[in-house]
């Protein structure tokens, strides 16, 4: 079950679920290090208030990504389950849906 974080901030927490992604390799660290800075930046621009808070929040959808990438979101789990790890852009899953009528 998950719960909201609002002691620690989404730094905290994006240590944690990283820390239980036990799929990770050490090539990854790349893309673990780049989500934590995400995460790092937005809870500091949120305690900074007003408009770097609103700023911040532009980063949330790169961390949200980053973390898909690594398996950290239901979708980015089913991905790695199905063994699809090749990316898919948006105009080859618009093209793929046409093709199959969806």
């Amino acid at each position: 079950m998950t719960t909201i974080d609002t002691d620690t901030g989404l730094a905290a927490s994006t240590a944690r679920a990283v820390a239980r992604m036990t799929w990770l390799t050490d090539t990854d660290q790349a893309t673990v290090d780049l989500a934590m800075r995400y995460a790092h930046q937005i809870d500091a621009a949120l305690e900074r208030g007003g408009q770097d808070a609103t700023k911040g929040m532009h980063l949330g959808p790169h961390l949200l990504r980053a973390l898909d990438t690594l398996g950290g979101t239901p979708a980015g789990r089913k991905a790695i389950e199905s063994g699809d790890d090749s990316p898919t852009s948006a105009l080859a899953r618009m093209r793929s849906a046409r093709r199959s009528g969806a």
